[in-house]
């Protein structure tokens, strides 16, 4: 064995040199990989045999501290902070980067299932090319011929009664006379327009509509119109908008979670009473501060006044904001692998039941088991602070689901 490692493997002593390839750092024969930067020690080049033998074997012998990551992130809820915190850091990979691998993974392998799913669907359905480029169908028949749109156009430019100009089919007026609004007014405008027009007529495509109502093709136009379509789809079949919606719940997620560590290291400074301050500054070596607190009554008053403030501002932390960054990191890598691990069951299934199960069930006992397991604190204490966090969640969740809501509904 050993002399076939001496005649082929990169490893073996003939191939060894007395200089790091790739860092320079003086080395010794009996040295098998560089102690600076950690690369082997080898002069041979990469054949092809080499190439392949070393992938292979790193798929095999995969780096331990994925297993050890993946381990104990999953079984160990709190103790790979812990651990990792305390100096254990070899046996880890580093959190925030396995947070954006994971992450990354999860967001292509998601894109990847939709696309088959939406290939599949489409090659069921067979659909034409009209289909395709959007064009309108026969069951799309405007009910309102579109030779009589201006007629209707001009009905409306010609008439000044308001009552009348309610009873109308459309409401239209020119794109030129638009300029005196303001956006929020104009895009307001041609949203209720662009709602009616489309309800009388049954045109899908923004393009012809655009063109019917003798309005520029912009960006910006076709996009107005093309929500009317998503508006539409949404109060047609609500339940394929909620699916939709929850398969974009990583994303929001994903965003989340700095703003989440921001606001869950506030629950864990703690204070001194007012007592422990007043004995600190009796005890202080400035001679002013000790002349000021001799003074009756105004001394007094002012000591109490400081230790006061003190005890409000002056806070104790067992753990510093990179400790608690790294914990809430570590949570939301899990949720990330849990879901990252469920998407092809769930694609198999067809059903998103798993993900809901495990973020409704598993997903707070594990929040729960780290925080008691990470800061050691009692099970009352480690209650409290976890449906304070909980409720702190929740109103975030709600103030930044709602942007999320609007975008991902105008993006449908």
């Amino acid at each position: 064995m050993g002399k076939q490692l001496e005649q082929t493997s990169r490893k073996s002593l003939r191939y060894r040199g007395n200089e790091c390839l790739n860092c320079g750092h003086p080395l010794e024969i009996s040295d098998r990989y560089c102690s600076y930067c950690g690369q082997l020690n080898s002069t041979k080049k990469l054949s092809l045999q080499d190439y392949f033998g070393e992938f292979i074997i790193s798929i095999v012998n995969y780096d331990s501290r994925f297993r050890y990551t993946v381990k104990d992130l999953l079984f160990k809820p709190g103790v790979i902070t812990r651990n990792f915190t305390s100096g254990k850091r070899m046996r880890y990979a580093n959190p925030f980067r396995f947070f954006l691998s994971v992450s990354i993974i999860y967001f292509l392998l998601s894109g990847f299932l939709d696309f088959i799913q939406i290939a599949d669907a489409e090659s069921e359905e067979n659909p034409s090319l009209q289909n395709i480029f959007n064009f309108q169908d026969d069951d799309d028949q405007a009910e309102i011929p579109l030779d009589s749109i201006n007629y209707y156009k001009t009905l409306a430019l010609n008439t000044k009664d308001k009552d009348s100009l309610e009873q109308l089919p459309l409401i239209y007026r020119r794109e030129s006379s638009l300029d005196t609004l303001n956006f929020v007014s104009r895009t307001a405008f041609k949203l209720k327009m662009f709602h009616i027009f489309s309800l009388q007529t049954k045109v899908e495509n923004p393009y012809q509509a655009l063109d019917s109502l003798e309005y520029s093709k912009s960006k910006l136009n076709v996009w107005l119109y093309d929500r009317e379509k998503g508006l539409k789809r949404i109060q047609e079949n609500p339940v394929a908008f909620g699916q939709y919606l929850a398969k974009k719940i990583p994303v929001f997620l994903f965003f989340l979670a700095p703003l989440f560590a921001c606001f869950f290291l506030l629950l864990y400074y703690k204070s001194e009473s007012v007592r422990f301050h007043k004995n600190k500054l009796r005890a202080t070596s400035r001679k002013k501060l000790q002349s000021l607190f001799k003074t009756p009554y105004i001394g007094g008053f002012c000591l109490y006044c400081l230790a006061s403030l003190r005890s409000v501002f002056v806070v104790r932390r067992s753990y510093n904001y990179m400790e608690h960054v790294i914990f809430i990191f570590h949570i939301f890598t899990f949720l990330f692998l849990v879901l990252l691990l469920l998407l092809v069951p769930e694609f198999l299934m067809g059903s998103s039941l798993l993900s809901g199960l495990f973020i409704s069930f598993v997903a707070p006992f594990y929040f729960y088991k780290a925080l008691r397991n990470f800061y050691q604190e009692s099970r009352l204490r480690t209650l409290m602070k976890f449906f304070i966090l909980n409720i702190v969640f929740l109103m975030l969740g709600i103030l930044t689901g709602s942007v999320f809501f609007f975008l991902t509904a105008a993006l449908y």
